[in-house]
């Protein structure tokens, strides 16, 4: 596939591409993001959060109008420190994109300190306090696209999988490609539209 044709979603940009095994792996830079949905954390380093609750309390919020959507029929999950597993509690949440200050800015065509300032008003004081928000450095990711059966046959060899359960062979992508997991708190999270899904791990280049 030509780089031209390969979707991006806003703020991303392709740095490069991956194939292994016959699937693409996509390498690309993300802006700060400002995710708004329902966050919970386990109650200690081992355990799990309240992912059916969280995910009930999600869809309970639906008809809340989140502000400023940057893409709307995209939702999705986010895993926090899962990968590899460290001290603080792992969380998740269900989530959509809201757009950052300078995004907002940007749409406006405005350009001071003050405006930039409303504007991020606009994108996070203004969300329903039912909401949470929660915001992912900007970073390199790595991210496969989960479009037919194919994807979980060759990389996991079964027919179909979660979504998530691909984040094990794009961390094996990263490491083999000289890539290891952002910290202090690992990033992934799962994407979704009514047609199809990505999978996205935040990572960084290893120190030579």
């Amino acid at each position: 596939m030509d780089r031209e044709q390969i979707f991006l979603f806003p703020g991303e940009t392709l740095v490069d591409t991956i194939h292994d095994k016959g699937i693409r792996f996509d390498i690309v830079e993300r802006e700060e993001a400002i995710w708004c949905g329902t966050l919970g954390h386990a109650t200690n380093p081992t355990g799990e959060p309240d992912i059916p609750g969280l995910l009930a309390a999600y869809q309970a919020l639906v008809p809340v109008e989140k502000r400023e959507l940057l893409a709307p029929s995209w939702s999705g999950c986010i895993s926090l420190d899962y990968w590899p597993g460290g001290s603080a509690p792992r969380g998740i949440m269900f989530m959509q994109q809201v757009a950052t200050a300078q995004q907002v800015a940007t749409a406006q065509q405005v350009a001071t300190a003050q405006q930039v300032a409303t504007a991020q008003q606009v994108a996070t004081a203004q969300q329903d306090e039912q909401y949470n928000l929660y915001r992912t450095p900007a970073s390199l990711y790595i991210r496969v696209h989960y479009d037919s059966a194919e994807v979980p046959q060759k990389l996991l060899g079964k027919e179909q999988c979660e979504v998530f359960e691909l984040y094990g062979p794009i961390h094996e992508q990263a490491e083999k490609h000289g890539y290891e997991p952002i910290s202090p708190v690992s990033v992934e999270f799962e994407y979704y539209s009514t047609l199809s899904c990505f999978a996205y791990c935040a990572v960084k280049r290893k120190a030579e």
